[in-house]
């Protein structure tokens, strides 16, 4: 049901995916200038609301000062809460690797515990209506997933075997570093999870370590400018270098020239 809120009665999920400010910058100038053009996805919980979908247009009305905005309330658990809040964020361009590696392993939790009877080998009781399905009534989570996401059924199931594998403790560690690629978080996958935090820390520490290499060599190859004696003492000793190596002819030429009236040099 579309209505107005107060934006003072709605909260974000205690998981929701960190605010992304260039997202809200963007978002406050075209709100500020046409209106909201979607309106959020809120559920009711308590007397307040929960957001379900449209955390950066929540923050940017927020940073305008706006004090209601248009949502569509609707009626959700807490897993199809998550779900909706997942496939919002799995449909953003921005998401690194990392992340949406974390979200896809997630949507794939929710996915079987919602349709269990699409798990390999698992056909039966769904929780959720509790009756006998045979396996098949219900996509399968990779199929489900890509029409959502717009990505290949190999995408899904590649970045849902990482987040299921690299642990959230090494997912911290690299995120939004030069570690955070998917040939990174593969070869984290094949180890432990010891070892992944281990491996992850080592590799970032190297990084960084030739990241202060690298700026001190660029301070060291930095060019400052010369005094006029400094100047006048390397103009020096380039005529002096450029003399010993002369020939005599040379040498009497440049005589010749230093001998010449100063007004007369331009023609010689």
């Amino acid at each position: 049901m579309l209505r107005e809120l107060p934006i003072d009665q709605i909260h974000a999920r205690a998981d929701a995916r960190l605010i992304d400010e260039a997202t809200v910058g963007g978002l406050v100038d075209s709100i500020g200038t046409i209106g909201l053009i979607n309106p959020i996805r809120v559920r009711a919980v308590g007397d307040q609301w929960e957001v379900v979908a449209g955390h950066h247009r929540l923050a940017a009305c927020k940073r305008l000062g706006l004090a209601d905005i248009a949502a569509d309330a609707i009626e959700a658990d807490d897993l199809h809460a998550e779900l909706a809040m997942i496939d919002e964020n799995l449909c953003r361009a921005e998401l690194s690797p990392a992340d949406r590696a974390k979200h896809t392993a997630r949507r794939k939790a929710i996915y079987l515990e919602l349709h269990p009877e699409t798990a390999h080998g698992t056909p039966g009781v769904s929780r959720q209506v509790g009756d006998t399905r045979e396996r098949g009534d219900a996509e399968r989570f990779t199929e489900a997933t890509a029409k959502v996401t717009g990505q290949s059924e190999r995408a899904v199931q590649r970045d849902a075997e990482r987040g299921e594998k690299v642990i959230q403790a090494a997912i911290d560690i690299i995120r939004g570093t030069q570690l955070d690629t998917g040939t990174f978080l593969d070869k984290l996958k094949k180890l432990s999870p010891s070892e992944q935090v281990v491996v992850a820390k080592r590799e970032l520490a190297f990084i960084k370590h030739q990241q202060r290499e690298h700026a001190k060599g660029a301070i060291a190859r930095r060019v400052v400018p010369l005094t006029d004696d400094e100047a006048a003492d390397k103009q020096y000793d380039a005529l002096v270098a450029a003399w010993n190596k002369a020939g005599e002819t040379a040498r009497q030429r440049f005589r010749e020239l230093i001998d010449t009236p100063v007004m007369d040099r331009s023609a010689a």
